[in-house]
Order: structure tokens, then C-alpha cells, then sequence
């Protein structure tokens, strides 16, 4: 199999193009011939698109994970409702489609996430519904100082509570992918997850984490954190007074929030110029059937434009 590369120099992600429609199997040969080559494209770039393979299907998606990276596995405590197709291949997001997903690494908010991101579209949708990426190294290069400095000291504290089988979000069953709490338990003692069960059966969890991070293998600092997506006034003034009201006038009841890991609140300041900062690095990617789309999850953000009609891309995580 050959390949003609398109390199963008200014922007991510690299693009490959197959010359002709190629087989899974035989880009399963290709790439085992020039992993050290891909791999060190990927940690430059943060993101790679393959476009004219075969790859139609959640089952055809999964043989190709499993053959490209063996430690593809599931990733329990996740904060999004998503349908799951296969052991290892979910859906990428069920959230509205009238709605931008905002730039975000995987993860990041738990003690452990993915090391690689893959998404394959298996139906492009009628109208936008790009999936986004940005580069995690320009997040702290385009923020101001002060703000990295402050997060740097103090870390993020994210507190999620979720529901037993009916409310906001999804239930601590999604998330955790089973209805033992003594399951839930050992995860999250392992994992330095503090959580709590209500008489609602609902669950809460507190866990602190850096801000930023170091990547294993270029060593360079990332920001690496969810702490926009955790700060619910940035929906506006009028829907967080809704929720607050619902929670009780507690923040720390609401689905999602977040405070520096000294406790301390964050300022609405900083989490708008980091907003600003992810719409300014914002990289839409035009999907085509077929086209595999390979995130390095620390080096580069991903996220989702709003769309019509239909629209499947599936996502595996290693």
C-alpha cells in the first residue's frame, strides 16, 4: 500500500491519503512497516486523518483497533452519556446536535485516560458536524501567565455527582459500566476518587489533578485538564441560577463543578480567556465515510461543531 502525505505545516492534523480504496488489513501492514514513522508524525502534530479506507462498520472499526493498538480498553468514570457497539467502540457523542462540543482532552479530570483517541466516520453528516481539534502545547503559549501559573500551583478539584437512574447527565451505572458498588468502590480507591452514596442512590465524587501534564514521551508540558467544561456559569447567568436552585443552592450538588485543588474558587475571568484561547486554536476536520482520524489525547485537544441530519462517527480509545 502506498500513500500520499499531505503535510500541513501550520495546523493539525497531518493528512494521509490513500492512492487507492485500501483494505483494513492492508493498512493494518502498512502501519506495522511504519509505526516509528506514524508514531513520530502523530507526537509532532497531535493528530493524523487517514482518508480512502474501508472502515464502515463498529465491527469492522473494532478489528482494526484491536489490530493497530492491542491495549485498546474501556475507560470507566467517564462524565458523557455515549451508546456502546462493541467491547471496545462507542458512540462518539450523544449530546445535541444543535450544540458545540467544546475542545477537551479525554479524561483528563481521572487518574487514568487514553493515550490514543481514534475516531472513524461511518456516516458523515448532512450538514457540519466536524469534529475539532486543537493543540494542547498553543493552550499555554496563548494563555496569559498568571493563569497558568495559578492553575499550575494549585491543581483542579472536579466534583461530579451522578445520578442512581433518573437526572442530569449520566447515572453512576453509565459511567462506571456496572451496578456494583462495591465495584465502584475498589475503582475508585485505587484511583484516589473520594465519593460519597446518597439516600437517593446517587453518588458523588471529588477527585484532584494537575492542570497540566508532562507528556510521557516528548516531555514537554501540556495543559491537560477539563476545568471549562466543570464551570457551569459559563452557560450563562440565567441557567446557572436554574441548576444552583435545583441543586439546592450547593454548587458542589450540581452534575459538574470545579475549584482549585486548595479549594478555592476560580475565577470566571480565567475561564473565559481559556474559552477564548480553545475557539482561537479551533481545527475543524471535514469527515468522508471511511476516513480514521488518530488523536494523541495530551498533545491534542478534540472536540464537536453542531450538525443536521444524520450523523455516526465512532470512537475507541487505548
Amino acid at each position: 500500500m502506498e500513500l500520499t502525505e499531505i503535510v500541513r505545516q501550520d495546523t493539525l492534523p497531518i493528512f494521509l491519503q490513500l492512492n487507492n480504496q485500501g483494505t483494513t488489513e492492508e493498512f493494518v501492514a502498512w502501519f506495522r512497516e511504519n509505526e516509528t514513522d506514524f508514531t513520530q508524525k502523530l507526537q509532532k502534530a497531535g493528530a493524523v486523518l487517514i482518508r480512502g479506507l474501508d472502515v464502515n462498520s463498529a465491527s469492522r472499526f473494532q478489528q482494526l483497533m484491536q489490530s493497530l493498538f492491542p491495549s485498546t480498553r474501556n475507560f470507566l468514570d467517564g462524565n458523557s452519556s455515549r451508546g456502546k457497539y462493541t467491547k471496545n467502540v462507542y458512540n462518539a457523542s450523544e449530546y445535541d446536535a444543535s450544540s458545540i462540543i467544546q475542545l477537551h482532552t479525554e479524561f483528563s479530570y481521572s487518574n487514568i485516560w487514553p493515550e490514543i483517541i481514534c475516531f472513524c466516520c461511518e456516516i458523515r453528516a448532512d450538514e457540519g458536524g466536524q469534529t475539532t481539534v486543537g493543540d494542547c502545547r498553543k493552550v499555554l503559549e496563548l494563555l496569559d501567565p498568571a493563569i497558568v501559573e495559578e492553575f499550575s500551583k494549585k491543581g483542579i478539584t472536579y466534583i461530579r455527582n451522578l445520578h442512581g437512574g433518573g437526572g442530569l447527565g449520566p447515572s453512576w451505572m453509565e459511567a462506571f459500566e456496572s451496578d456494583d458498588k462495591n465495584f465502584v468502590q475498589k475503582y475508585c480507591d485505587e484511583n484516589n476518587i473520594i465519593i460519597s452514596w446518597n439516600k437517593d442512590n446517587s453518588l458523588k465524587l471529588v477527585q484532584t489533578r494537575p492542570a497540566i501534564r508532562k507528556h510521557p514521551h516528548t516531555q514537554e508540558d501540556l495543559w491537560f485538564n477539563q476545568v471549562d467544561q466543570f464551570y457551569p456559569q459559563i452557560y450563562g447567568e440565567e441557567v446557572y441560577d436554574t441548576l444552583l436552585a435545583l441543586a439546592g443552592n450547593n454548587p458542589e450538588a450540581l452534575p459538574m463543578y470545579a475549584r482549585y485543588g486548595d479549594g478555592s474558587e476560580i475565577q470566571k475571568a480565567y475561564i473565559e480567556q481559556i474559552i477564548e484561547v480553545l475557539h482561537k486554536i479551533t481545527v475543524p476536520v471535514e469527515w468522508e465515510t471511511g476516513d480514521l482520524l488518530v488523536v494523541d489525547n495530551m498533545l491534542a485537544l478534540h472536540g464537536r461543531l453542531p450538525y443536521k441530519g444524520k450523523r455516526k462517527i465512532l470512537v475507541s480509545m487505548a
